[in-house]
């Protein structure tokens, strides 16, 4: 009888010491604000602004770059009577449960392997940088993922509006959601893709260009508050505008400590560099899409989760800008996709998780025994292995499960 009840809810018990376990590691990371570079610099002072001057008053003269959805979350902190460092990082930590969740969901829609993907979804409580991200950082990366996880997972179930709605939270959150963009534009393109589900009689439903105005509707919606507490139209809806500035404002050249193309001895030549690298990602963009549309009869589930992966990877190796932390959601997906979907990209995908936790030593914890230049080394070889892949599976196709 014993015996009977282990092998019925060891499992469980086992998940449930993984959720433990990883909120134990997030309490005791949390309390810890030194390491942050940008605590005691931004959030601190934000929350900060918002007790001393209420929210109304606070959303009027908001303090940083966030669009507003991020704002508001500063101002409830503001509300509660505890140091700003603890909803800081209890909330990344609520958005990383959502996110295994639904990655959880993702790939026993992919697999049909319930166990197997509970398990996965798990695992990436532990990934390091999902780790050091919300609680050591205090960064919220994992808030705008979370929405994306939901997003793709509506994709891939074909349901396209719930799909868009989600993605346009996401952008509504921070801009760096755009990198999943091209997916979207390209299903458009290719008509949507081949359903495996028994849920689509046709086995394929077409992607309205309706769809891509919620995104713009989500984001005026979610710049309301800003707006209503006298922030100003301009000052409100023009935020992401200011970001995509900050390379010359802030002075961070062509890449902040991540690792692409760029370190190579092209970091400070972001005045003349900027532009031509843009276009390039748009020309690589289209060939692609082409490509695509091509071979537009490979993509079914699986293709389309790896298409979203190769296409946030590529821009994350040629726009300018890109800091370390934002490949966080395309490895939050890579590292599952390939243990479960693509094993042969197992290799790369360690490679990039050992490449960011390398950039993340050297941020966090002041680590010089990385250069980014022989980090991003190792890191380019990753993407081309990945893109080189990319490039037979749409010829060919992936199975159900592996190919």
């Amino acid at each position: 009888m014993k015996k009977k009840l282990l092998d019925k809810y060891l499992f469980w018990i086992v998940l449930g010491l993984f959720i433990i376990a990883a909120f134990i590691i997030r309490l005791k990371l949390a309390p810890n604000t030194e390491l942050s570079p940008d605590y005691d610099s931004y959030y601190r002072e934000w929350v900060e602004f918002y007790r001393a001057n209420g929210i109304v008053k606070g959303l009027e003269n908001a303090p940083g770059d966030y669009y507003v959805p991020f704002n508001v979350i500063y101002a409830l902190c503001s509300l509660l009577p505890v140091e700003p460092w603890v909803p800081l990082s209890m909330i990344p930590f609520v958005c990383e449960l959502v996110s295994a969740f639904f990655i959880y969901k993702i790939f026993f829609l992919l697999t049909g392997k319930k166990e197997t993907s509970l398990f996965i979804g798990g695992v990436t409580l532990f990934l390091p940088f999902v780790v050091f991200n919300g609680a050591l950082w205090k960064q919220v990366d994992a808030v705008y993922t979370c929405f994306l996880i939901i997003s793709l997972y509506e994709l891939l179930r074909q349901r396209y509006r719930a799909a868009f709605i989600w993605y346009a939270v996401s952008f509504a959150f921070k801009l760096q959601s755009i990198i999943f963009l091209p997916v979207l534009v390209i299903l458009y393109l290719t008509d949507g893709f081949a359903s495996e589900s028994n849920e689509v009689s046709s086995g394929k439903k077409k992607l309205s260009i309706i769809n891509f105005f919620w995104i713009p509707v989500v984001y005026l919606i979610a710049g309301l508050p800003e707006v209503l507490a006298g922030h100003g139209l301009r000052a409100t809806y023009f935020a992401y505008l200011g970001q995509t500035g900050e390379l010359q404002s802030e002075g961070y050249g062509m890449v902040s400590y991540f690792p692409n193309i760029y370190n190579w001895g092209l970091d400070p030549y972001d005045e003349i560099l900027t532009v031509p690298a843009v276009l390039t990602l748009l020309v690589v963009l289209a060939v692609l899409a082409l490509f695509c549309y091509r071979k537009k009869e490979s993509l079914d589930r699986n293709t389309v989760l790896y298409l979203a992966i190769f296409l946030a990877w590529t821009c994350l190796m040629l726009l300018p800008g890109m800091h370390e932390r934002y490949d966080y959601a395309m490895l939050l997906l890579l590292t599952p996709f390939a243990v479960m979907i693509r094993k042969k990209l197992i290799v790369p995908m360690v490679v990039a998780n050992l490449c960011s936790l390398a950039t993340y030593s050297i941020t966090l914890f002041h680590t010089d025994i990385f250069d980014m230049k022989v980090v991003s080394i190792f890191y380019v070889a990753a993407y081309i292995y990945t893109a080189i892949d990319f490039v037979r599976v749409i010829n060919g196709g992936i199975s159900k499960v592996e190919a």
